[in-house]
């Protein structure tokens, strides 16, 4: 049962973290300079006015969920006042080098395959502009900082709207007799908050980068409910039909193509028959048709390799080629939720 106070207490936080964030991406702006103008086509974009309704659409939908039952509300992450003002004076710090390389100021300092460490070639770049690219632990401290200047506030309420689909397919069940797995879990945002909802589902989360992971079990505490792996996402180390749950967030355009249909076919391999899958990431092209312009444009200002190749297409498509069939989706602001099963 929750009350108006929590209701009053939810709302407070949310808008402050918006507030937060919107404040230091109109500093940001001040202190970047201009890109130049696309020299290819862009599609419709909306107004300032027309997101933020669309963002505090997004808070009241989690919070009708909450109110239902379905998940409780979110902790802050993290959210030490000292902790908070640390990471803005990273993140500031941080923006000249990031505006040297999208100027092309500064070569690339991580040259794909130059360093003999295993790592696959796609992934050794500065996604993002980010300095380090994924392989430092100054970038960890930093990057959950970026991506939610970028989205004003409103990356973790994106994220968060995996777990509508996995509440209603977890009705019924035992969650201690369950194991689900967050495939490139970075920083560990999305883990944290599914062990919050379900503390007793047996959780890993696997990703590339040993800082990025060291950020996660920070973020998320000591639990032996959940595990953290350094792995690739298409050579997922279990055994076929291991697992009940399978999620991952802001992953997929981060794949070359290839690897991106390797991944979801290691997760149809990992996943239990009757298991479910839920993926965050971008809307695509014709999502939401009036702001296709954004997505034409996100990987100008960004650096994003493979993100113009991802909007194009059809996750719903490939994931049927990767032997998964589509159940839910829900458009989330400047994302889309969509959840499988097998």
């Amino acid at each position: 049962m929750v009350s108006a106070l929590d209701r009053l207490t939810y709302a407070a936080r949310q808008t402050a973290r918006v507030a937060w964030y919107a404040g230091h991406y109109a500093a940001g702006r001040r202190l970047l300079k201009p890109m130049p103008k696309p020299d290819f086509p862009v599609g419709p974009t909306p107004s300032r006015a027309e997101m933020t309704a669309e963002m505090r659409a997004l808070f009241g939908r989690e919070w009708r969920d909450i109110e239902a039952g379905l998940f409780p509300a979110p902790r802050p992450l993290g959210a030490e006042p000292g902790e908070f003002l640390r990471r803005s004076l990273l993140y500031f710090r941080d923006l000249p080098s990031v505006d040297a390389r999208r100027h092309g100021e500064r070569e690339d300092e991580l040259p794909p395959g130059s360093q003999a460490d295993g790592l696959p070639d796609y992934y050794r770049q500065n996604f993002h502009h980010q300095s380090d690219g994924w392989l430092s632990e100054h970038s960890a401290q930093v990057y959950d900082t970026q991506v939610e200047v970028l989205f004003t506030g409103a990356a973790d309420v994106m994220r968060r709207r995996a777990l509508k689909p996995i509440a209603e397919w977890m009705a019924g069940k035992n969650q201690r007799d369950l194991r689900g797995l967050d495939v490139g879990c970075g920083t560990g945002r999305l883990l944290a908050f599914l062990h919050d909802a379900w503390p007793g589902v047996r959780w890993t989360g696997t990703d590339l980068s040993p800082p990025y992971l060291a950020e996660a079990r920070r973020l998320i505490g000591r639990t032996a409910r959940v595990k953290l792996i350094e792995g690739a996402a298409e050579t997922l180390p279990f055994e076929s039909a291991s697992l009940d749950l399978v999620v991952s967030s802001f992953l997929m355009h981060e794949l070359p193509p290839d690897v991106r249909l390797a991944v979801l076919k290691e997760m149809a391999r990992v996943l239990k028959p009757g298991g479910l899958v839920v993926i965050v990431d971008s809307l695509q092209k014709g999502d939401q048709p009036s702001w296709d312009g954004l997505l034409d444009l996100f990987p100008h200002y960004f650096h994003e390799p493979y993100y113009a190749d991802y909007v194009a297409g059809r996750l719903a498509v490939l994931a049927v080629e990767a032997g998964l069939s589509l159940v839910a989706t829900e458009r989330a602001f400047l994302s889309k939720v969509a959840a499988f099963t097998r």
